[in-house]
């Protein structure tokens, strides 16, 4: 069977010159401005958009096509808030000092552009760690002598993926208003459904049966739980890092939320319909069968089948020793992204869960853990 790259989208995926990041900035005394700017992907000319960035006091805002987007370039956050007829999120992103995406370095490197009768000098910002492999991605950025970012290009392997440039640039007075967070931003009744009744197809389906699950690996808990159609997983390690997915297999809502070592925010993800890359939880869906694998096993004197949870992918190694009542007493996960884990249950109840028990902690929607203002 041919087993398909999984890591490699999500890379992709992830990074900024594909969600639109905020501008560059190389310190926060930037002055109030409005930029109007065409995004050319590909060198497309059929393709090409407008973005609108508005900045103040340290915070921009930038709206295109069916994304607004909220950062402070100089504290490294991204807010975005994508929405179509099928697909609607907010993605909350902080990056820290060991962030994937965080800027590594920044370098002059001695050009010079005019864009809209703007004179601009070209700088080359480090994203990636240079001795890890990923895709050849390089982030040109063009400042004014007062630090806008007035033209961008990103290169994939050698090749322009995406450039960008200023058509016209008003440098105003801007109100905190324009470019405010919204004061629901993190309220999750407004992303997660948990009271509405699952669709009428799935009450046909026999509901399995309800758990709250511990579970540990060297030293790292997770607490599990299912309120069918919902499944929360929460990973916490002795590093302070935590991981949280809360997923509704029946609709795709989702939540994701992750800690850096230490136990800084650093990501955050609600959508009320997620796209296949949003929310890789314990399992990849329904829609994915998983594969016996031949084996059976006993933790805490039940027995379990062995199943592979994502057949057909070569990056992602996900294994499950389910009950017959679909109940995970073991698994296994590991890949590209890292070593594997091997997670063992030392309790497991079966009982009714009520829908609080899948909300997210508390602490994960305050706002001044995000460094927002207000």
């Amino acid at each position: 069977m041919m087993r398909l790259p999984i890591m490699a989208g999500l890379v992709l995926a992830g990074s900024p010159a594909w969600a639109g990041d905020i501008p560059y900035a190389p310190s926060a005394n930037v002055p109030d401005y409005v930029a109007t700017m065409t995004v050319q992907p590909s060198g497309n000319s059929a393709g090409s958009h407008t973005r609108i960035v508005t900045h103040h006091d340290g915070w921009v805002r930038v709206d295109e096509l069916g994304a607004v987007i909220y950062g402070n370039p100089a504290k490294q956050i991204t807010v975005s808030f994508l929405r179509d007829p099928n697909y609607s999120s907010v993605s909350v992103n902080r990056e820290t000092s060991t962030s994937y995406e965080r800027i590594r370095a920044v370098t002059e490197t001695g050009q010079t552009e005019t864009h809209a009768g703007e004179r601009c000098d070209v700088r080359d910002v480090v994203r990636r760690d240079p001795d890890k492999p990923a895709p050849g991605l390089q982030w040109l950025s063009c400042l004014t002598a007062d630090g806008i970012q007035i033209a961008t290009r990103v290169f994939v392997n050698g090749s322009l993926f995406q450039s960008t440039a200023i058509v016209r640039l008003e440098r105003r007075p801007v109100s905190a208003e324009e470019v405010e967070l919204p004061a629901n931003l993190l309220d999750v009744a407004q992303w997660l459904h948990f009271d509405h009744p699952p669709p009428q197809a799935a009450t046909a389906v026999k509901r399995p049966p309800d758990f709250a699950m511990h579970m540990q690996w060297q030293g790292a808990v997770r607490a599990l739980r299912r309120h069918d159609p919902w499944t929360y997983d929460e990973i916490s390690y002795p590093d302070g890092r935590r991981t949280l997915f809360i997923r509704n297999d029946q609709t795709g809502q989702a939540l994701s939320f992750r800690a850096a070592k230490g136990g800084a925010f650093e990501r955050l993800s609600i959508c009320e319909k997620c796209q296949s890359a949003d929310s890789p939880a314990i399992h990849l869906g329904r829609n994915v069968i998983p594969e016996s694998m031949g084996r059976t096993d006993s933790v805490l004197g039940e027995a379990c089948d062995w199943f592979d949870m994502a057949p057909g992918t070569f990056d992602i190694n996900l294994s499950q020793c389910l009950t017959p009542d679909k109940i995970p007493l073991r698994i296994g996960s590991g890949g590209a992204w890292g070593p594997r884990e091997e997670f063992v249950a030392d309790e497991v109840q079966r009982r009714e869960l009520k829908p609080e028990e899948i909300l997210p902690p508390s602490d994960v929607l305050n706002r001044s853990n995000w460094d927002f203002p207000g």
